[in-house]
């Protein structure tokens, strides 16, 4: 899925102000540093995503035979491999 940049920035603001909100959460840093630091996250998974998604494509594309995009087939070939390549490249990440 794609954001728009504002969309972004209004989910950082909102995942702030519930941080702020919760008397269990405590940060010493700027509220800006942090809620900048939620909106640099949020750009990774997102690029993350798409990188996943071109490999699943790759994938879909190089079977023997060719699957339209929108089947039923092309459906759970999707989210099969990229379940596969999700769990993959988390266990990279740290």
């Amino acid at each position: 899925m794609k954001l728009s940049r504002e969309k972004i920035l209004q989910i950082s603001h909102a995942v702030l102000d519930y941080l702020d909100a919760d008397d269990g959460v405590e940060y010493f840093a700027d509220p800006q540093e942090v809620r900048q630091q939620i909106v640099r996250m949020i750009e990774g998974e997102m690029k993350a995503d798409e990188a996943i998604d071109g490999l699943v494509r790759r994938k879909i594309e190089t079977q023997k035979r060719p699957i339209v995009e929108g089947s039923d087939e092309w459906d759970v070939l999707y989210r099969k491999y990229y379940e596969e390549e999700q769990a993959r490249h988390r266990k990279l990440m740290p």
